[in-house]
């Protein structure tokens, strides 16, 4: 990972916590577990070639980031009242910036 993204992710999020599982998601990206669009964001992001900045202020890519919070919606939509509140406790436990 480069340091400018590194630096970028560490002053953004909330918590350590939640830095490190955003770069531990990129690496998986990278791999391929979200897909080939994805992988290629997750590369671009990971050698520098493109900065978190890149990807707001470009069209390029927002038909695929609708596309994934569309899936995104559509999974949450699809969990029991006890599941979305499990999911919502289980992500305040673990991402939260007191947990730190």
């Amino acid at each position: 990972m480069n340091e400018d993204l590194e630096r970028q992710i560490e002053t953004t999020v909330s918590s350590p916590r939640l830095a490190r599982a955003v770069k531990d998601s990129l690496v998986r990206l990278k791999s391929g577990d979200g897909g080939p669009e994805l992988q290629e964001i997750a590369r671009d992001l990971l050698n520098g070639s493109i900065t978190l900045r890149d990807l707001t202020r470009t069209s390029v890519y927002s038909g695929m980031f609708m596309d994934q919070f569309q899936r995104y919606n559509d999974w949450q939509a699809s969990l029991t009242e006890q599941q979305r509140e499990e999911f919502e406790r289980e992500a305040r436990e673990t991402y939260s910036p007191d947990r730190g």
